[in-house]
């Protein structure tokens, strides 16, 4: 199916059609970004932080568990200090 139409409600909310949600993975609560293209309404998926996991790369290696630990605590330590003050 190539086009079909939605109403505007009172509310200026739309219902997607269910072959856009079938095609395109959009769960309840994502955000869509409206875009103006001359006389065209876009909308985008915004991708959520679960589908940004992984795509930025680093050299480095992942920390230990228990250098993560280490530094918790020293950041815990460093706020009860803080607050004590």
């Amino acid at each position: 199916m190539g086009s079909t139409v939605s109403t505007v409600t009172s509310k200026y909310q739309v219902t997607l059609p269910e072959y856009v949600r079938e095609k395109f993975p959009i769960a309840i609560g994502e955000k869509i970004q409206w875009e103006v293209q001359g006389d065209l309404l876009v909308g985008k998926r915004l991708p959520s932080l679960v589908d940004l996991a992984g795509c930025l790369k680093s050299r480095k290696a992942p920390a230990a568990d228990e250098d993560i630990t280490k530094a918790w605590a020293e950041s815990a330590r460093a706020r009860d200090k803080r607050s004590k003050n």
